[in-house]
């Protein structure tokens, strides 16, 4: 059950923290472009930290994933029943 749940907020907040900044990115470029200084430094405030929260929840999500749960085949073996 918790690995669904996992799961669901890994994709979720993965999606969320790549396409953000892909928005991110063609917001500066657009602000290079047009030479709009406030374009470039207006998604470094909130924007910037929604997306670093949303990453740090996918790489949590990510690790819990991969080691939460999960028993090593080496400490299986040996405490299998022989």
């Amino acid at each position: 059950m918790y690995q669904l749940v996992l799961r669901k907020t890994f994709v979720a907040s993965l999606a969320l923290a790549l396409g953000g900044g892909i928005v991110f990115v063609l917001l500066q470029l657009a602000g290079i472009i047009l030479g709009n200084a406030p374009l470039l430094t207006a998604p470094n405030s909130v924007f910037k930290t929604v997306l670093c929260i949303c990453a740090s929840i996918a790489s949590i999500a990510a690790y819990l994933l991969l080691h939460a749960g999960s028993t090593p085949r080496k400490y299986a073996q040996e405490n299998a029943p022989k």
